[in-house]
């Protein structure tokens, strides 16, 4: 209850901010996960946010004001909040699994490890690098992947690439790569 009403009320603000932010050109911020941890009257409140081409510390403290004085204007959100709650906005950190449909957009061109099922239930996984993303205004929202083998030589093989339907990611996290 109390976090699946935060969350809506979170995602009502992202959009506000948007909408505000969207004149001077920043891109669309979107929230990734809500965690609310604690009990009254100091919960903590932690929204991970991001956009389609990353996110500034910057920006992650301009939506922590924008946040906090939404919460401060609304009776029912401090009453959820408490009156000592504690607010962090931060971007997913890296080898985070990816949350939502829209952070492939930002990881193109990365490489992945991605857990699937395909049409049989069975489970796979494969790494590659993200090639293709259509995950906004589709029906069918999907990725491309271009896996690579690695051979003792550290020569690398480039395989066929595989489409991916997002409803059949269990899992999919980005690769640190040096």
């Amino acid at each position: 209850m109390i976090k699946d009403r935060l969350l809506a009320f979170i995602e009502d603000s992202f959009e506000e901010y948007s909408i505000e932010r969207s004149a001077s050109g920043e891109p669309d911020v979107f929230l990734v996960a809500l965690l609310v941890k604690g009990t009254l009257p100091s919960r903590r409140v932690e929204v991970l946010a991001e956009t389609d081409s990353g996110i500034s510390v910057t920006r992650c403290m301009s939506i922590a004001r924008w946040l906090r004085n939404a919460f401060e204007e609304n009776e029912e959100i401090r009453n959820l909040v408490g009156e000592d709650y504690g607010l962090m906005v931060s971007s997913p950190g890296i080898g985070e699994p990816i949350q939502h449909a829209r952070q492939y957009i930002r990881h193109k061109g990365h490489l992945l490890r991605v857990r699937y099922t395909d049409a049989g239930d069975a489970e796979h996984e494969v790494s590659g690098r993200l090639v293709e993303v259509e995950v906004v205004e589709t029906t069918s929202p999907f990725i491309v992947l271009e896996p690579e083998k690695v051979s003792k030589g550290r020569k690398r093989e480039r395989l066929e690439p595989v489409r991916l339907e997002l409803n059949r990611i269990k899992s999919a996290v980005v690769e640190v790569e040096f």
